[in-house]
């Protein structure tokens, strides 16, 4: 994952599950064994909104947009770096 992924995966485990013991990786299932609940999605999603600049789409948000860490970074923070690239080019 790029610093973006990084600072997501971050974010999960620092905020959103609070265990220092337990911690998610880019892979690991959010939603399988009550990682993530209904209140904590709500949060990451708000969170993701605000790294990418704009609201997600009600139909972008659905379960396979948010299985795991890597997958939110593939979906969503892809927007990211090509904005950079695209202002780093001109």
């Amino acid at each position: 994952m790029n610093d973006a992924g990084d600072r997501l995966l971050a974010y999960i485990n620092g905020e959103l599950l609070m265990d220092p013991v337990r911690r998610a990786e880019p892979d690991t299932p959010l939603f399988d064994d009550g990682w993530i609940d209904s209140l904590k999605i709500l949060k990451l999603i708000a969170y993701v909104e605000l790294m990418i600049g704009r609201d997600i789409p009600e139909e972008e948000i659905v379960m396979k947009n948010f299985r795991t860490a890597e997958t939110i970074a593939q979906h969503f923070l892809h927007e990211m770096t090509g904005s950079k690239r695209k202002r780093q080019e001109t």
